[in-house]
C-alpha cells in the first residue's frame, strides 16, 4: 500500500511515496522559481500558485510510472506560520506571507494575549491581522495555512481543517482545544489532530494522474512537527536532537511540561501526549564558519585524538534560548587558536554538553528523558559527533534513515488511513540507519568536563 508525503518548503515541493513498512517506492520534487517576491526588508512572501504548479509537475513525474499508482493516502507538511488568504472558492486573494516575515510588528503587539503574553510577528495570527488591516479583502475571506492551501487544491474545495500544530500559531489553544472567543470575527477552520482523514484527493486530480481508486486526504503537521514523527521517537521520554546551524529538541511526555521562563514550550501530540521542545543558538555554525568545506578532514585528523583541553560554548552570537534564557550571555571559547583539532573536539563536546543540560532541565521540569536520543539534522552525518554525544550523555544514539518531513507526512497519511495512532505507524515505518552505543571507560573524562562547562556557563551568565 502506498502513502504520499508532501512537503511544501520555501525552496520548493518534495512528494515521497511510502510503502507501509517504510520502504521508499520513489520520490520526486520540484523547485520553486523564487524564494521571496517581496523587495523590502524583513519582508518575505511567495505566490501561491507557484506552488500549485511545482506539485503539478513533482507528481506529474511521479506517476509517470504507473508503478506509482497504488496510492491509498496524502497527507502535507509546510512551514509554520506561512498563512494567505483565499476567496470562498479557493483561489488566492493575495501572496503567501512565509514563515519568517516581520512585517506585523505592531500587529503582534495587540496579539500577545492570545498567546499568553507573547506574540511574534512571525506567528499566523499578527501576520492575518495586518492582512485585514492593510489590504483591500472582502468580508467573507478565508485565510489559510500553507498546507491547509495545497490541501484544498489537492480536494478542490477550501472547506477544510487545518491541524492543531499548524493552528498553534494562529492562537489555537491545544489545551482547551478551542479557538479563542477573541478569534471569531476572522472565521477561521474547523482544527484536528494531525493524521485524520478529512476527505478524498478530487476526481479531476484523479483522472490527471490515472489512479485506479479513491485516494483519502489526511490532515498534516508543520514541518517540524512531520519531521519529529519520521525520527523514531513515538513514547513518552523519546527524544530527537536536531543538529544543523542551530540545536532544536523536542520529546514526547505524558503531561505537558510548563516552563516558567519560556525556554520549553508545548506542542500537542497526535495521539494525546505532549511534545515540549526548545531550540539553542549553539550548534554546527561554528564548525562551518571556522573550517568551511574542510571539516571531513578535520574530522579525520581528529579521529586520532580523543581528548582535548579546549572548552567551547558552540554558538557564534550572544544571548541564549535554551538551556538557558539570556539576552546578555557571551559564549566561550578557551583553547590554543591554532589547535585546529582541539578546537573541533571541543566544539563537539559543547554540543553534548548543551545536549545534557537541556535534558537535566527537562528532567528537572518533570519530563522524563529516556535511554536512547534520536539524532537527526547535518550533524547526524558526523559519526565522531555522534559518538562523543553517545559516551558524554551514556545514551544510545538512534539515526533514522529518513529523517525528513516528507516522510512523516507519509506516516500520518498512513495513520489516517488506517486510523490508528500516529505513534504506531512512526514505530512501524521508521528504520534506523544505524545506532551508536556509549564506549566504556571514558565516564570520568566526560563526567569532568560536563561539570567544566555547566560551571562556566553559570559564571558567564553572573
Amino acid at each position: 500500500m502506498g502513502f504520499l508525503g508532501i512537503d511544501l518548503g520555501t525552496g520548493g515541493v518534495r512528494c515521497l511515496l511510502v510503502e507501509d513498512d517504510g520502504t521508499i517506492r520513489s520520490e520526486s520534487s520540484q523547485e520553486l522559481g523564487n524564494r521571496n517576491l517581496a523587495r523590502e526588508a524583513g519582508r518575505s512572501e511567495q505566490n501561491p500558485r507557484e506552488w500549485v504548479l511545482a506539485l503539478e509537475g513533482a507528481m506529474d513525474h511521479l506517476f509517470s510510472d504507473p508503478a506509482n499508482r497504488d496510492l491509498h493516502a496524502i497527507a502535507v507538511d509546510s512551514t509554520s506560520g506561512t498563512v494567505l488568504p483565499v476567496c470562498p472558492e479557493g483561489n488566492p486573494l493575495g501572496m503567501a506571507l512565509l514563515y519568517d516575515d516581520m512585517r506585523a510588528t505592531e500587529e503582534a503587539a495587540g496579539c500577545g494575549e492570545v498567546f499568553g503574553g507573547m506574540c511574534s510577528p512571525t506567528f499566523s495570527l499578527p501576520k492575518i491581522r495586518w492582512m485585514h488591516n492593510n489590504l483591500d479583502l472582502p468580508e467573507d475571506v478565508l485565510f489559510l495555512h500553507a498546507a491547509d492551501f495545497v490541501n484544498s487544491w489537492l480536494a478542490d474545495t477550501p472547506g477544510i481543517p487545518t491541524d492543531f500544530t499548524n493552528a498553534m500559531k494562529t492562537g489555537f489553544d491545544p489545551a482547551l482545544g478551542k479557538w479563542p472567543g477573541s478569534l471569531e470575527d476572522l472565521n477561521l477552520p474547523e482544527v484536528v489532530a494531525p493524521g485524520e482523514r478529512f476527505g478524498f484527493l478530487s476526481e479531476k486530480h484523479r483522472r490527471r494522474w490515472r489512479l485506479p481508486r479513491e485516494v483519502a486526504l489526511v490532515s498534516g503537521a508543520t514541518d517540524s512537527n512531520a519531521a519529529f514523527y519520521a525520527s523514531g521517537a513515538a513514547s513518552p521520554g523519546d527524544w530527537s536532537t536536531t543538529v544543523g546551524t542551530t540545536m532544536a529538541f523536542k520529546g514526547l511526555s505524558a503531561k505537558k511540561i510548563e516552563d516558567p521562563h519560556g525556554r520549553i514550550y508545548c506542542h500537542r501530540h497526535p495521539d494525546g501526549s505532549w511534545l515540549p521542545g526548545g531550540a539553542s543558538n549553539a550548534g554546527g555554525e561554528i564548525v562551518r564558519r571556522r573550517f568551511g568545506n574542510r571539516i571531513e578532514e578535520i574530522e579525520m585528523r581528529a579521529l586520532e585524538q580523543e581528548e582535548t583541553s579546549h572548552l567551547i560554548y558552540p554558538s557564534v552570537r550572544q544571548g541564549e534560548r535554551l538551556p538557558f534564557a539570556s539576552s546578555s550571555f557571551k559564549p566561550f571559547s578557551c583553547g590554543e587558536e591554532d589547535d585546529e583539532v582541539g578546537f573541533f573536539l571541543g566544539c563537539l563536546e559543547g554540543m553534548a554538553c548543551l545536549e545534557a543540560m537541556v535534558f537535566e532541565l527537562i528532567e528537572s521540569l518533570g519530563g522524563i528523558v529516556g535511554g536512547s536520543v534520536y539524532a537527526t539534522g547535518g550533524g547526524a552525518r558526523s559519526r565522531q559527533s555522534l559518538q562523543v554525544r553517545a559516551d558524554l550523555l551514556s545514551k544510545s544514539i538512534k539515526i533514522p534513515a529518513h529523517p525528513h518531513s516528507a516522510m512523516g507526512a507519509a506516516i500520518l497519511a498512513a495513520a489516517g488511513f488506517h486510523h490508528d495512532p500516529v505513534g504506531n505507524w512512526s514505530r512501524k515505518m521508521v528504520k534506523m540507519a544505524w545506532v551508536v552505543e556509549p564506549r566504556g571507560g571514558r565516564e570520568n573524562y566526560y563526567r569532568d568536563r560536563f561539570l567544566e562547562f555547566k560551571e562556566r556557563c553559570h559564571q558567564s551568565l553572573t
